[in-house]
């Protein structure tokens, strides 16, 4: 089984099976991966603060036979969202996350993207509006992608992602 180190941001988090979560990361390394972490939901569980969303964290993630991912190792490096957030910034984050999870495929390896993801966290726990901030990072990370430089025209050929 082969094990991988890697720092990486954490999108998602969906509870699965009785104590297990699945997490959805954007890492430096491989992209967009998809990595169960085991027993973390059960009392005491040492991951579970080091894997909270919107955090950077540094992982260890092994390889099964099927392919899956599954996090061995994990310390929280800091949580780009901090804990003084408010809903409004709370809010951004998630659909910020959202549209990440929906607009990338599978794994690849991306420092451009990776450096976007993290610079327009980092911006927007300190922005003031948020409507505008999710439309002008929308548009940056659909040229990023090459679908041009404006959300509004890339909508026409990519459907509605609101």
């Amino acid at each position: 089984m082969a094990t991988y180190q890697t720092t990486a941001f954490v999108l998602k988090r969906e509870d699965i099976f009785e104590a297990d979560r699945l997490y959805h990361l954007y890492t430096e390394d491989f992209g967009k991966v998809r990595a169960i972490a085991s027993s973390v939901r059960k009392n005491g569980a040492k991951l579970t603060g080091h894997l909270e969303p919107f955090s950077l964290i540094w992982v260890e993630l092994m390889a099964k036979k099927g392919g899956d991912l599954f996090i061995t190792t994990a310390l929280s490096e800091t949580n780009i969202l901090g804990r003084n957030a408010s809903p409004n910034q709370i809010a951004l984050f998630t659909k910020m996350s959202g549209f990440i999870l929906k607009m990338l495929g599978g794994q690849e390896k991306d420092e451009a993207m990776w450096n976007f993801i993290l610079e327009n966290f980092w911006t927007a726990s300190r922005a003031s509006s948020s409507d505008k901030f999710l439309s002008e990072f929308k548009s940056g990370f659909i040229k990023l992608m090459g679908f041009g430089a404006d959300f509004e025209e890339a909508k026409y050929y990519l459907g509605d992602f609101e």
